[in-house]
């Protein structure tokens, strides 16, 4: 080969300048993709944490259809596969004690994560799936919440306060459903509470007689006087006009169908709520009685309305002249709570008029020794 061709492809190469320039380039290009990598794994363990939410879901549904106890289900109902070792390798973690059916809400191990993003559901004890986020502040994971919350990505202090309400009310309705059913499923008979959607809490009134739902307590009745006759009828009349002893329910069986009632001075009730009620009522006004005739006696001093029961019941108050005071503080400054005077000295007896203490008397050291002597005092 000639020579001077050797030399031109030995001298023939990338200059500095060059690499630089490749180099330059390289790092740019990882500037850029490298950060993208990286957010395209944590949108992955992102969606993969919603699908396992989702699954979660799904066997909380699954529960629910088979749940005969709302309030049990909504107590203690837990997803069966529920694993905060399976969330780990997503970078996410069970938040708090939320990990039942109820309310299930996952969090970021990083409490410092700024991408991954915290999110939730919340059942209801009617079957309902509730989803809810708390968006990063990473703009680009916004839709993978809107994916799962909609606009419920991002609650604000008002929305965060209603959720707590009504999870709050479906607690209750829960447990107010949960009680009407066992008490059906005694096979009890007559007045129960059930819940009402218009207040929001367990106070309707229901009925059944022998375990089946009736519409009214008009139907119990008639129910009972068809399987038994006029015979609880007769008895019920009997009772009517005593006082249930302590407020405890009386029935006869098997005549009654097993129907408590309570008797109140010519009333009959199906509820204790109910027989209380007239209890305190007669008692109140008993008390006020009380206080009256106290009052318009002339009654003096501290008292105490009686019989027991709601207010004025049991209050102590100090009475003067008609008037009523709270405290024996005010009760002292009235003319009934101040004290008398401390009476004076008794008057000397008449023989003493014309006493004279002996001169003897004067001596200071005599006085001193002999004060009460005959010759200084008369006595």
């Amino acid at each position: 080969m000639d020579i001077s061709k050797r030399n031109k492809y030995k001298n023939e190469g990338f200059t500095l300048m060059e690499l630089v320039v490749v180099v330059a380039g390289l790092a740019i290009l990882s500037s850029l993709s490298i950060p993208n990598i990286l957010g395209r794994i944590k949108l992955n363990r992102v969606e993969e944490a919603k699908a396992l939410m989702n699954s979660y879901a799904l066997d909380c549904l699954g529960k629910y259809r088979i749940s005969t106890d709302p309030a049990d289900f909504i107590e203690n109902a837990t997803p069966d596969e529920l694993d905060n070792l399976r969330l780990s390798t997503l970078q996410y973690q069970i938040d708090g004690d939320k990990n039942k059916c109820s309310h299930l809400a996952i969090k970021p191990l990083n409490d410092e994560e700024k991408d991954l993003f915290a999110f939730d559901f919340r059942m209801s004890s009617d079957g309902r799936i509730l989803k809810t986020g708390i968006p990063s502040d990473n703009s680009k994971f916004l839709n993978s919440c809107r994916s799962w919350a909609g606009k419920n990505c991002g609650l604000s202090d008002e929305q965060v306060a209603q959720f707590a309400r009504e999870a709050a009310i479906a607690k209750a309705k829960a447990e107010c459903d949960s009680g009407y059913s066992a008490w059906l499923s005694e096979g009890n008979s007559g007045e129960f509470q059930g819940w009402n959607s218009i207040n929001e809490d367990c106070t309707r009134p229901v009925f059944a007689f022998e375990g089946q739902p009736v519409n009214s307590l008009e139907a119990v009745n008639q129910a009972l006087e068809a399987k038994y006759g006029r015979l609880c009828l007769d008895w019920r009349e009997s009772k009517k006009n005593s006082i249930s002893p302590n407020g405890n329910p009386q029935t006869k069986n098997p005549e009654c169908g097993g129907v408590q009632y309570w008797f109140h001075s010519g009333n009959i009730f199906t509820t204790q709520a109910m027989w209380d009620a007239h209890d305190n009522l007669l008692k109140q006004q008993a008390c006020i009685k009380n206080r009256t005739d106290a009052l318009d006696g002339g009654v003096k001093g501290k008292y105490t309305y009686t019989p027991a029961g709601p207010p004025p019941c049991g209050q102590v108050v100090w009475l003067c002249n008609g008037e009523e005071y709270g405290s024996l503080e005010a009760y002292e400054s009235t003319s009934c709570g101040t004290p008398p005077p401390q009476p004076g000295p008794p008057p000397p007896p008449a023989y003493c008029a014309n006493f004279r203490p002996h001169s003897i008397c004067g001596n200071e050291a005599w006085r001193r020794r002999y004060k009460d002597h005959p010759l200084c005092v008369c006595s």
